[in-house]
């Protein structure tokens, strides 16, 4: 399986804090059948892009040297989860931070309340940009929640929605939880990540967390989101809904 959202890097966000943990999670990852994994740290600062790049590519350098040294057979590839603002529409090249320099680029919003206006016009400019971007964890969002009409506008606009399986199995509460079930259900999310941070809570031990899904949330849901749909993706071919 492929991992497409993860905070797995080690000291560059609010994930992983060390190397030692870093590691840790990527054997759980190995042990639970991921055996790719998009290092997707949060990325807030357009001003800062470069800069940001440098240290997350030399940083995946030293976590791989690691994996190989320690026989741990996970693929690491770089992105981000990019914070979407109005910063975006002044922004540089932004296929450095993309998933693995496809078309696709995760992003995020806020999680608590925000003024909702812009949202459309910073898809907007990503698609005439002409990158094809993923919305992380939809299910999460106030303002995503209590709009539904929005979430459905961003649907008609082409955006991608991927829920974390947290939410699948109620970690995020019970709203996240039923939003997340009634999307992949209903094909509305194609793509199921981790949104891995540490070793004790939000981890990669996928089937720990396989066993509390709801009957629902089939095993061909799971291949389908998990592993044919980021294989799709990092071929930078167009994802199955």
């Amino acid at each position: 399986m492929t991992d497409i959202h993860s905070h797995i890097l080690f000291d560059i966000d609010d994930g992983s804090q060390d190397v030692e943990t870093s590691v840790e999670m990527c054997f759980d990852a190995h042990e639970n059948h991921i055996d790719t994994i998009i290092l997707t740290p949060h990325f807030v600062n357009f001003n800062e892009l470069e800069e940001f790049v440098d240290e997350r590519d030399e940083k995946i350098e030293i976590l791989r040297d690691i994996l190989d040294h320690e026989d741990i057979p996970v693929k690491l590839l770089p992105g981000c989860e990019l914070f979407l603002s109005d910063g975006v529409f002044n922004a540089g090249n932004l296929d450095p931070i993309t998933l693995n320099m496809t078309d696709y680029l995760l992003c995020e919003m806020p999680l608590g309340p925000f003024r909702t206006n812009h949202v459309t016009l910073w898809f907007d400019e990503l698609f005439d940009r002409g990158y094809r971007p993923i919305l992380a964890h939809p299910e999460r969002y106030y303002e995503l929640q209590n709009n539904p009409t929005l979430y459905e506008k961003l649907l008609s606009m082409g955006v991608i929605f991927q829920v974390n399986l947290d939410s699948l199995i109620g970690k995020n509460g019970n709203t996240a939880q039923k939003i997340a079930v009634d999307m992949v259900l209903a094909k509305a999310a194609p793509l199921i990540a981790t949104d891995a941070h540490d070793t004790r809570w939000r981890h990669t031990r996928l089937n720990e967390k396989f066993e509390e899904l709801p009957d629902t949330v089939t095993p061909d849901i799971i291949r389908s989101c998990m592993q044919a749909n980021p294989e799709l993706l990092l071929r930078n071919e167009n994802i199955k809904k």
